[in-house]
């Protein structure tokens, strides 16, 4: 990703938060839809790097923060789900984030749009959160190295 538009996916991720409480005070219903489908998304995708074993290539906090927002996704998902079932239902729509569960709710989100911009600032470095690789080597060139790095004298090999 080039470093404008990375800043630019920066920036709606880091005014993620205020841009769905927007969304749900001024389209009511359809804009909690709307923030329930962009939580449910950022939850299944971070689900398929949990089970595609992405942790195991990432280092400790970046691996300790995608779980932690697989699991604030899957919270405002469930926590908002109720109050938008209510809110089609024919009569008095109960509002939004009303109660414990708009509570809940608003945490959850707030703390799915953070733990993602951390996240996405992480990704946007040159290493990119992952672990150091170490190179594989083959056992005949592992055989061939001693532990203090000399190497062993091969047949058709000359040190000049």
């Amino acid at each position: 990703m080039r470093r404008a538009a990375g800043a630019v996916v920066l920036g709606l991720s880091a005014g993620g938060y205020p841009l769905t409480q927007l969304a749900v005070r001024r389209w009511g219903a359809r804009g909690a839809a709307v923030v329930e489908s962009v939580c449910a998304g950022l939850a299944i995708r971070d689900a398929s790097m949990v089970a595609g074993g992405l942790p195991r290539r990432l280092r400790p906090v970046p691996a300790a923060l995608l779980r932690l927002e697989l699991a604030a996704g899957v919270v405002a998902v469930l926590a908002g789900l109720p109050s938008l079932l209510n809110a089609r239902r024919p009569g008095p729509p109960s509002p939004a984030g009303a109660g414990c569960a708009g509570k809940v709710w608003r945490a959850a989100v707030a703390t799915l749009f953070a733990v993602h911009t951390i996240r996405f600032r992480i990704y946007l470095r040159p290493d990119r959160g992952r672990r150091p690789v170490q190179p594989e080597i083959s056992p005949a060139l592992a055989a061939a190295v001693w532990s203090d790095g000399q190497h062993q004298a091969v047949p058709g090999c000359s040190r000049r």
